[in-house]
């Protein structure tokens, strides 16, 4: 059925054809509301409860317009965001670009949302039975040395709508953000996050995890020390990989525009991360792997290779929404 529908979404503005997507979606599901998970490989994981491995990545439906409408694709979680504190337009337009030739997209939207506030309202009463994370963010003229007390104002208004949350110290599109993420700095923010969440509970009433999500950039021995880091700083789990800045081998026009560089160019640093993370960790913390997952069979690779949940984004995109099934198909052994 995509297929009838792609070439003309391909034919509109990249931005556009999102938002299009969202808003039929959000239709979709004020009409026949939320679906439970489809059931596949079921997991736990950071004490959370998976009917199925397969989610989806932050920043697709970035304000939580459209959750009972993805949910009838069969996510077993969905993360929405990224979300910061007060609401901010992005950068200007245009700012997503499709390299077809390179069944990729760049996007430099900088965290265009509607704010906490509006996020947690379309939430509230939120009766989806998978999964739902909160992606959080900080504002753009919110200085570097100051990001912790968005990070802190969002996951104190989030935790009560969400079952966890997601940290993003990654995005390439907020100027000095993937500064706040190196093994000297990162504990900055994260250490007041912690310790914030450690008086609030989930939307079930339960402990509130909190996961780091990672950009794909660092060199091999950073990376280590990031991951010794957050080990030690008791987070629940750590997400890899977030978009790149690389431009490596591309085909596409387009393909120098700035931003971030997400779908099938980033798979092959997503699994190289993957598997760093996974020697590294040694089973001490749980990893989701995004980036580069185009097909059933990449979800299945990314779980062979040491990942516990796989989120899609750019897959989507590209395969249409039948990518969920065969990626819980797959997943299943």
């Amino acid at each position: 059925m995509y297929s009838l529908f792609k070439p003309a979404l391909f034919r509109i503005n990249p931005e556009a054809a999102h938002d299009l997507t969202i808003n039929s979606l959000q239709i979709l599901g004020h009409c026949l509301g939320a679906l439970k998970p489809m059931q596949g490989r079921a997991c736990e994981v950071a004490g959370l409860r998976f009917a199925n491995p397969i989610g989806l990545a932050a920043g697709l439906d970035k304000d939580a317009q459209a959750v009972s409408g993805l949910s009838r694709l069969g996510f077993g979680h969905l993360e929405v965001g990224t979300v910061t504190p007060r609401a901010q337009s992005g950068n200007p337009k245009p700012r997503v670009f499709r390299l077809e030739k390179d069944t990729a997209l760049i996007n430099r939207l900088g965290f265009n949302n509607a704010g906490i506030d509006a996020l947690v309202a379309r939430l509230t009463n939120q009766n989806y039975q998978g999964v739902i994370g909160v992606n959080i963010g900080k504002n753009k003229d919110t200085p570097n040395d100051a990001a912790y007390q968005d990070y802190v104002t969002c996951i104190k208004k989030a935790a009560p709508v969400a079952d966890y949350i997601s940290v993003n110290i990654s995005s390439p599109n907020t100027p000095g953000l993937r500064d706040l993420a190196g093994a000297n700095t990162i504990l900055d923010v994260i250490k007041p996050v912690l310790e914030a969440r450690s008086e609030l509970k989930n939307r079930k009433g339960t402990y509130l995890p909190v996961f780091v999500k990672l950009a794909p950039d660092f060199g091999d021995a950073d990376l280590k020390q990031v991951l010794e880091v957050l080990k030690v700083a008791s987070i629940d789990a750590v997400i890899l990989t977030n978009t790149t800045v690389s431009r490596d081998g591309l085909l596409s026009p387009h393909c120098e525009e700035a931003g971030g560089l997400s779908g099938a160019p980033l798979a092959l640093r997503a699994e190289h991360c993957l598997k760093l993370a996974a020697e590294t960790l040694e089973g001490s913390l749980p990893i989701v792997s995004v980036g580069g997952v185009m097909s059933g069979e990449d979800a299945c690779r990314r779980l062979e290779l040491g990942a516990s949940l796989v989120q899609l984004y750019t897959g989507l995109i590209y395969r249409g929404p039948g990518l969920v099934k065969d990626a819980i198909r797959e997943t299943r052994c």
